[in-house]
């Protein structure tokens, strides 16, 4: 794994994880890349509860993407992804979110969890995860209210 993302369900970034010293690709170009892409709740392969998953190519990088029902989740890795990075990667949103769901009502409130969802995508990394680490604590998005 090269990186792990949180952005909220209306596509804000809230934390960017990376294994080396920089992101492979920044979160707003993958905010970008998610958009482009479309709903792609609508296009993959529905877990349970409202909770899907989808894989992608972006250059060289391999792309894990889980839409849970307030939070998606991002790994972005160099070779093939297996099943497990896939279920694992599932159950880490579905844990988070069960437990902090009271949080996630808003992407303002979702940033005051922010450490602790990056403390568990952390893992996703490795014992290199932290070398790198952004979280996004910015004021409402520009297009709050909307």
């Amino acid at each position: 794994m090269t990186a792990v993302y949180l952005f909220y369900r209306t596509g804000e970034p809230l934390v960017a994880l990376a294994a080396g010293r920089t992101l492979p690709i920044e979160a707003e170009q993958l905010e970008g890349l998610l958009s482009v892409v479309g709903d792609f709740v609508e296009t993959s392969v529905s877990g349970s509860r409202g909770y899907a998953m989808t894989a992608m190519r972006y250059e060289n990088l391999g792309i894990v993407a889980v839409r849970g029902e307030f939070t998606i989740a991002v790994v972005v890795y160099d070779g093939q992804a297996s099943e497990a990075l896939r279920a694992n990667l599932l159950r880490t949103v579905q844990t988070f979110e069960e437990r902090r769901w009271r949080d996630l009502g808003t992407w303002e409130a979702a940033t005051k969890v922010a450490e602790d969802a990056a403390a568990e995508l952390a893992n996703f990394l490795g014992p290199r995860a932290g070398k790198a680490t952004t979280r996004f604590r910015k004021g409402p998005p520009a297009d709050a209210g909307r």
